[in-house]
């Protein structure tokens, strides 16, 4: 009888784990999470945008929410973390802002003086300096070769008190050599600097919008002596590569072609005593990305 029993159990349990009510954040600006069912309870921390939680039980305590002038109707929700990054194990928050629908975690990186993070590109881990891994007034991330930044929101949210907040823009663009099957990139050679262009504040809660880059800005490049060129691709890539370019003329003659290879962003913050706080986040692009047409700004 107790084999039975056991087998019973083990039978139920595994139907729990797998009968899980799995949700994600939705709200652009976080979700709070209360330690008791109600908005004047003690606060247990911020979810993101695209947070994994479960719900482990309704509360049938209903709540109306007022965001950006809609009603929001729902209840008080007990969750527990699912997320090996999250600082919390259960908590109550309001399901309004909660959907079945998977999302995907937004990028965000965390300063002492604001957070910056941007929607449309995925969260990912800083390439760390191996001399001073601590050292955060610039990080370096990689982006995906489907990821662009074209128009996207970057929003810095204040940690204290402060007198401006300010986002700028530049890029870099590189040579890349490819015969559609393989390639060559020079990202230790010669590059062009976009100059640094400020970022349009589209609403008074510091979000921004990133600038469009078109197809001739991506093209852009300094002048080069072509023959180095062809002598560095050779010490760099190889002798078939180097004879692959021996009759261009130009940095953009196939199967040589000038790409867009990292983007910058400065964050700059004047605090309220007049003290500059700026941060640098680099995003390199990958160069053997087959840039679609449409995905350039149209200027």
């Amino acid at each position: 009888m107790k084999k039975y029993i056991s087998i019973l159990l083990v039978i139920v349990t595994f139907s729990f784990a797998k009968a899980q009510d799995i949700q994600f954040v939705n709200a652009e600006n976080g979700l709070v999470i209360r330690e008791k069912p109600n908005q004047g309870a003690r606060r247990l921390g911020m979810l993101d945008y695209g947070t994994a939680i479960e719900i482990t039980e309704h509360t049938n305590l209903m709540l109306d929410v007022i965001d950006n002038g809609k009603k929001l109707s729902g209840e008080w929700v007990k969750i527990r973390s699912i997320d090996a990054f999250e600082t919390f194990d259960e908590g109550y928050v309001f399901n309004g802002f909660l959907t079945e629908e998977k999302l995907q975690k937004r990028f965000k990186t965390k300063y002492k003086a604001f957070t910056v993070s941007m929607e449309g590109i995925s969260e990912k881990k800083s390439i760390k300096d191996v001399i001073n891994p601590n050292f955060d007034a610039v990080l370096i991330y990689k982006l995906k070769e489907d990821e662009a930044l074209n128009n996207k929101i970057v929003r810095v949210k204040h940690h204290q008190e402060f007198r401006s907040i300010q986002v700028f823009q530049k890029h870099e663009n590189s040579i890349a050599i490819s015969d559609n099957a393989s390639h060559c990139d020079l990202i230790n050679w010669k590059h062009y600097y976009s100059s640094w262009k400020p970022l349009k504040t589209i609403s008074s809660n510091h979000r921004f919008e990133s600038l469009p880059i078109s197809e001739k800005q991506a093209s852009r490049f300094i002048e080069v002596d072509i023959e180095k060129l062809k002598t560095e691709v050779n010490e760099t890539c190889g002798e078939s590569w180097s004879n692959s370019i021996k009759d261009i003329s130009s940095v953009n003659d196939f199967p040589a072609s000038v790409k867009l290879s990292k983007l910058f962003f400065r964050i700059v913050m004047t605090d309220i005593d007049g003290n500059k706080i700026e941060k640098l986040i680099i995003f390199e692009v990958p160069l053997n990305t087959e840039t679609k047409d449409d995905s350039y700004a149209k200027l």
